[in-house]
């Protein structure tokens, strides 16, 4: 092997290696991803599914309130032809987004953005469809963030906001979710950020 060759080949090595550590890095400082990745991954493509079925927004812009990691939009964005804005205040989630979408091929498509649900950097009637599902327990004044969802929606347009894990869901996972929250309800469960 040619010397040129044998240095580009321990370079990208070791960008690999870096890119990785850096991944663990933020999975540590953004614990919900285990969460989002495990036993609560089906939940983001049959809320998706739920969403596109209820409410027929497949194209134009879409924002994720409070969207963590990416896991709802990313899920939407491989059914949809949205470009889909996630929005998070946490900068781990921000980054950690940024990398998952690289993985997924989804660059332009699901774009991270830092940023308050109460305060969003996204101009008055800018969405055609703005989705939150779980943030909004945790926004301090969760009347400033529907307001704010109120604002950049463009008119007739729709906002789905708020907890659950869709109707559509597989029943037998559905009670395995239910069965899994009870006991770590009685456990004292994952404590929230």
């Amino acid at each position: 092997m040619r010397p040129v060759a044998l240095i580009l080949l321990a370079l990208a090595l070791c960008a690999t290696v870096a890119c990785a550590d850096y991944k663990a890095d933020l999975i540590e400082q953004y614990p919900f991803y285990k969460t989002a990745t495990g036993d609560f991954a089906p939940v983001y493509p049959a809320l998706a599914q739920q969403i596109v079925e209820d409410y027929g927004v497949t194209e134009g812009i879409c924002i994720d309130m409070g969207g963590g990691c990416g896991s709802l939009a990313m899920a939407l964005s491989k059914i949809t032809d949205l470009t889909i804005y996630v929005l998070d205040i946490d900068p781990a989630a921000v980054r950690l987004c940024g990398v998952l979408v690289d993985e997924a091929g989804l660059r332009g498509r699901v774009i991270p953005i830092e940023g308050d649900a109460q305060n969003m950097p996204f101009r008055n009637r800018f969405a055609d469809l703005v989705i939150s599902r779980g943030s909004v327990f945790f926004w301090p004044d969760q009347l400033a963030g529907l307001k704010e969802a109120y604002r950049v929606l463009k008119p007739g347009r729709v906002a789905f906001i708020g907890g659950g894990i869709s109707r559509v869901l597989d029943q037998a996972i559905k009670r395995k979710l239910v069965e899994a929250r009870g006991t770590s309800k009685q456990t004292g469960g994952p404590t929230r950020r």
